[in-house]
């Protein structure tokens, strides 16, 4: 197995065991007799848990290498799966979910450093093929639970089998991944940044994941409830966050040819202007078809977003502790983006909050050359910032 294919399986795996969770929740909640309040402070500990592991992640990717916490944080998702299954409380029921949290944020810090790692190795972006396999394994997840549910499994034996799967499985592809190398040092030039400078530069790419996750979390919570509030049906409705994960997943199997072609800035400046121009139209028109497709547009422009901004986080800098900083504020953006659109939806309406979406994406639009990568010493770095007529010539 190559590296690439295994830091995508990891990817897979990641999303898997999410996908699994998340269509298990109401079988967990019926197991505990849980009231929407009770839920809620399960979900906190599982969002606590991963804010407080992402920057301790970083630090250890650093000091002991990606691929060692990357072992470790999937050994532990995997059979920390299986801890909500078999919770009596709601108490002890949010510290397992808190446990599941400090893995998966363990996780996501440390597979993404792995990914830049090999796409150093490789020479070429492959940062954006490899999360489209947590949106696939995110599907395949919520497929196979909802068929368990159907069937009458379970959600502890659903866990079981998935956390039994995701370990055999790690313990076969880990073995594939690469030990990290030396960042990359960026080469002296005329307009190389001072340090000042540079730490704008980092807080550039945090506001801009806060912004795309901001716009991902709205579509995950609100789509569904957007298309009923504009007269769809149940069905149609239920499409709505399907169509965004779908494109999501694809376009990310695109976004890194298009890199290649275009460059991250006029990439991902497309991207946002392509959420921005499909939001805007569905909230002026109100039509539930629209609507639907206007969240397959902002899936597929947002979808090649958070791989263009980790790769620059990392490039000239150690990966870990510099993909912690982005992965922790775009988490935030994720977390407060649903809340957000709840509390003015409140006081206004549905598609008047959902205008929130449409500022979020303009920003990714806006703000777009902070992923304008400095020249680096090792080529392979530099071949994932530079359009494809700049590379032959």
């Amino acid at each position: 197995m190559s590296p690439r294919a295994a830091i995508a399986t990891v990817f897979t795996l990641n999303g898997f065991v999410l996908g699994t969770w998340g269509a298990r929740i109401p079988a967990i909640q019926d197991r505990l007799h849980v009231g929407p309040g009770g839920l809620a402070v399960a979900l906190a500990g599982l969002a606590a848990g991963a804010l407080i592991a992402m920057p301790l992640a970083g630090r250890l990717s650093s000091r002991h290498g990606s691929r060692t916490v990357v072992r470790a944080a999937l050994l532990a998702l995997g059979l920390g799966l299986l801890l909500p299954a078999v919770a009596p409380s709601v108490a002890l029921l949010t510290a397992a979910t808190f446990a599941l949290g400090l893995a998966n944020g363990s996780l996501d810090v440390s597979m993404n450093a792995q990914g830049i790692e090999v796409e150093r190795a490789m020479g070429r972006p492959v940062l954006s093929t490899v999360h489209a396999g947590f949106s696939f394994g995110g599907l395949l997840g919520a497929g196979a639970g909802a068929l368990a549910a159907a069937a009458g499994v379970g959600a502890g034996p659903n866990f079981l089998a998935a956390g039994l799967l995701t370990v055999g499985v790690a313990a076969v592809v880990v073995r594939h991944l690469i030990p990290d190398g030396p960042p990359p040092v960026a080469l002296p030039h005329a307009d190389a940044p001072a340090p000042a400078a540079a730490r704008v530069g980092r807080w550039r790419l945090r506001a801009l994941a806060f912004c795309c996750l901001f716009a991902e979390g709205a579509a995950m919570d609100w789509s569904a409830v957007h298309l009923r509030s504009v007269g769809a049906g149940a069905a149609v409705a239920a499409l709505a966050y399907a169509a965004f994960s779908v494109a999501m997943a694809t376009g990310r199997l695109t976004g890194d040819r298009l890199n290649e072609r275009w460059g991250p800035v006029t990439l991902a400046r497309r991207g946002g202007l392509l959420a921005t121009g499909a939001m805007a139209v569905s909230l002026a028109t109100g039509v539930p078809i629209v609507s639907l497709l206007a969240y397959l547009a902002l899936g597929a422009g947002l979808s090649v977003v958070i791989p263009l901004i980790f790769r620059a986080a990392a490039a000239g800098a150690d990966a870990g502790p510099a993909l912690a900083g982005v992965t922790t504020t775009g988490y935030l953006g994720l977390l407060s983006g649903p809340p957000a659109i709840g509390a003015v939806a409140s006081a206004t309406s549905v598609p008047t909050a959902l205008l929130l979406v449409v500022v979020a994406t303009t920003a990714v639009a806006l703000g777009a050359g902070a992923l304008r990568l400095p020249r680096v010493a090792a080529g392979a770095t530099d071949v994932a910032h530079s359009p494809a007529p700049a590379r032959a010539a």
